[in-house]
């Protein structure tokens, strides 16, 4: 049976929280429940190597982040090469970023075979910022198209056994 995952990356940074409100909307939905796969559900904080984890594991995995690209807010954009992202190349005692995680679970051969990421761009990311109305248009938005994108690829059948849902707090 295939295993999904479906990852929000974010921190409680205003707009930056984009990633986790998608997952949430998701688990709040009932997704896991319309899935002929076994899927989890999961709101990663700031990540790092932790990704490699949630990743190593799945079948297929959607991945959602904010992005700053210079676009408007609520902009959502997808890549299916996640060789195609630009690397973090800051360096920090916290970890490191997305495209670093993805590189190293590429490098140790534990990416799904089907990885597909979304971005939301977003405007504010300080601590006391409220979520900009834009961003939450596109994550209703993106919660709207990886739930058809799922179903349409996974439909539940009335055979199906196992799902998994994962709680949704940033970890």
């Amino acid at each position: 049976m295939t295993r999904l995952a479906i990852i929000g990356v974010g921190s409680p940074s205003g707009d930056d929280q984009a990633g986790w409100w998608v997952a949430q909307a998701l688990e709040r939905g009932g997704l896991s429940a319309r899935l002929s796969c076994q899927t989890r559900i999961v709101a990663l904080d700031r990540p790092g190597a932790t990704l490699v984890r949630h990743l190593c594991d799945a079948d297929a995995a959607v991945l959602i982040d904010a992005v700053h690209s210079g676009q408007a807010p609520g902009v959502i954009h997808r890549v299916d090469d996640p060789a195609s992202i630009e690397k973090d190349t800051r360096v920090s005692s916290h970890g490191f970023g997305v495209a670093s995680a993805l590189a190293l679970a590429s490098a140790i051969g534990a990416l799904p075979a089907t990885l597909v990421l979304y971005g939301i761009e977003i405007g504010a990311a300080s601590a006391d910022a409220a979520p900009s109305a834009a961003v939450s248009t596109a994550v209703a938005a993106l919660a709207a198209r990886i739930e058809a994108e799922a179903v349409a690829r996974w439909p539940r059948e009335a055979s199906s056994s196992v799902i998994l849902s994962g709680r949704i707090t940033p970890a």
